[in-house]
């Protein structure tokens, strides 16, 4: 039962600590983007989830930043500024031949990557899956069922005395 108790235990703090980082990350602006492709592969693998900063100013983007943007079509696009001209901020993929169609601008600037990190975004478009949901529902409604039933065990030894 200890081990039980001792497995609940982590896996709580470990829920709660990751809300609470992802949380924070919000409120300061801070939002994760999936990446689907491999368009900046070497350097951001597919599958990485990319931390963007949304309170970046178009006008502190540097040459060799890596920025998301948005597509004509909505696309969420996270690529490398390689030239800043007039008409905004040319950019491409590190695993593109050709630059992107798309000049940036403050119309479909988003922000800037701030770090990312490798293949965690597989685990996060599985638990966007009805699945998914499914299974992440049941482990929260596990944790709070065993949590009632392996609870602390000094509080049962009070209520029977």
């Amino acid at each position: 039962m200890k081990i039980i108790k001792k497995i609940i235990d982590v896996l709580t703090t470990i829920i709660i600590c990751v809300g609470g980082l992802f949380l924070i990350l919000y409120i300061f602006g801070i939002v994760p983007y999936v990446v689907l492709s491999g368009s900046m592969e070497p350097t951001i693998e597919t599958g990485s989830v990319c931390f963007i900063n949304k309170h970046t100013n178009i006008e502190s983007i540097k040459e060799k930043d890596v920025i998301a943007f948005k597509m004509n079509d909505g696309t969420l696009v996270t690529h490398r500024a390689i030239k800043i001209n007039d008409s905004g901020i040319v950019t491409k993929g590190d695993n593109n031949r050709e630059v992107d169609s798309n000049v940036v601008n403050k119309v479909n600037f988003v922000g800037k990557n701030l770090f990312w990190i490798p293949k965690v975004g597989y685990v996060v478009k599985a638990f966007q899956t009805t699945k998914g949901k499914i299974i992440w529902v049941a482990l929260i409604v596990l944790l709070l069922v065993s949590g009632f039933l392996f609870g602390d065990d000094k509080n049962k030894e009070k209520v029977s005395k």
